[in-house]
């Protein structure tokens, strides 16, 4: 007959060793778990980036025929979704084409996963022949299977790959970016922003999901273009990876409006008509939970008609969002007609039981720094004071921002 279970721990708890050996049994566990998630991502990025590569080869040497790309994928994922499950689809193995397109893996690579003495993973057992490195790559070290914390990549040697835009993983300091971090980075235009999410997931070790949030919260180009770079710095070191929407997370500073096409002179007018008439991206620009609901939106206060630029309800808020767009530095009188409009809307404005109060967005020009902590820190509504961009600046000037950004963040930067 069994012990009762209380009794058999109270026995255990009495052995001499067992304070000691119990914790260092679950570390090895702890840290064979880790391995074996690590390991797995680092064989699927291989593998992935090698099946790109043979299909990038193959497409290459048949470039007389313009839907021969289209056919070979749909053939491929037809037999491989077959044999082998649904990750081998067309969009898919078309990821898989843009991974190695745009991104170049190293080799040899050591990766040491700082998770003490592991035992030998076992080999799997197949009839089917193992997967190889590229012939492009010789070596003498052993296929997929690794010892210890080792793990091999390979090296791509087709001159016809190469480009400029193409970012060079390195598997012993990049061992925690999976494939799913991969693929989002390819959503990201190549280039000098997907560069920056990279290496920004890279040093910091950002999960997916805060990698992606990154993204959405439009990072990059906050970074770039923020004339206050040490002060964008301070805000993300307190802000942390927050996963739930937040009111400081939902606007950006400064805003990109370079798609409207403005150049010169012009007015709040033009500058509200060209936001309408190029909706679309201004609410890409905004965020994915932005709804557009009116456009000069009326209040009668008194005898008197006031008219809000924008008036937009945010989706992860729950609330109403006012944007009034500026010409010119943000200015006291813009804090109090903003505090005007979100009294009236939080007064008349009819809302559910569920939605918050509504918060303001003064889009300007230039944010004096002083003026936006001073009038901001009291008030009765939370707004936010950001700038917005009609035109983009030089390639040299964003790098040296992102640099310096990169700087700041590590605790490198100096004065």
């Amino acid at each position: 007959m069994k012990r009762p279970l209380a009794k058999r721990r109270a026995a255990a708890a009495d052995l001499p060793g067992f304070t000691r050996v119990l914790p260092e049994i679950q570390s090895l566990i702890e840290a064979a778990r880790q391995h074996a998630v690590s390991t797995a991502n680092l064989t699927l990025v291989w593998l992935y980036w090698n099946v790109g590569r043979i299909i990038t080869q193959d497409i290459q040497q048949h470039p007389g025929r313009a839907d021969y790309g289209e056919q070979l994928l749909q053939s491929l994922a037809a037999r491989l979704t077959e044999q082998y499950g649904r990750g081998y689809s067309i969009s898919n193995l078309w990821d898989m084409r843009r991974f190695f397109e745009g991104f170049h893996i190293a080799q040899p690579v050591a990766v040491d996963f700082q998770a003490g003495p592991i035992p030998q993973p076992l080999a799997v057992e197949s009839s089917a022949r193992p997967i190889l490195p590229p012939a492009a790559a010789e070596s003498t070290e052993s296929p997929i299977c690794q010892n210890k914390t080792q793990i091999l990549s390979t090296v791509s040697r087709e001159s016809s790959a190469e480009s400029e835009n193409r970012l060079t993983v390195d598997l012993a300091r990049h061992h925690h970016l999976g494939w799913t971090h991969y693929r989002i980075l390819l959503s990201v235009d190549a280039g000098l922003k997907r560069a920056f999410y990279f290496q920004q997931a890279a040093t910091h070790r950002w999960s997916k999901r805060g990698l992606q949030r990154q993204i959405d919260r439009a990072l990059f180009e906050r970074v770039a273009l923020s004339r206050d770079t040490r002060a964008l710095v301070r805000l993300e070191k307190e802000s942390g990876p927050v996963e739930t929407a937040r009111y400081a997370d939902a606007f950006k500073d400064p805003y990109l409006l370079d798609f409207l096409g403005l150049k010169g002179a012009y007015s709040e007018k033009d500058l509200e008509a060209a936001i309408v008439a190029n909706l679309q991206e201004f609410l890409t620009e905004l965020g994915s939970d932005f709804c557009f609901i009116r456009r000069q939106f009326p209040m009668r206060i008194d005898e008197d008609d006031y008219y809000l630029d924008l008036l937009f309800y945010h989706r992860g808020l729950r609330c109403l969002v006012a944007v009034d767009l500026k010409i010119g530095a943000f200015t006291a009188a813009d804090k109090g007609q903003m505090d005007l409009y979100l009294s009236w809307l939080k007064q008349y404005e009819w809302r559910q039981a569920a939605e918050n109060e509504p918060v303001g967005l003064i889009l300007c020009t230039s944010r004096k720094r002083q003026h936006v902590e001073l009038l901001l820190s009291h008030g009765p509504h939370k707004m936010r004071v950001a700038e917005y961009l009609t035109q983009l600046p030089t390639k040299r000037v964003l790098e040296d921002r992102l640099k310096l950004y990169s700087r700041l963040l590590a605790g490198n930067g100096q004065g």
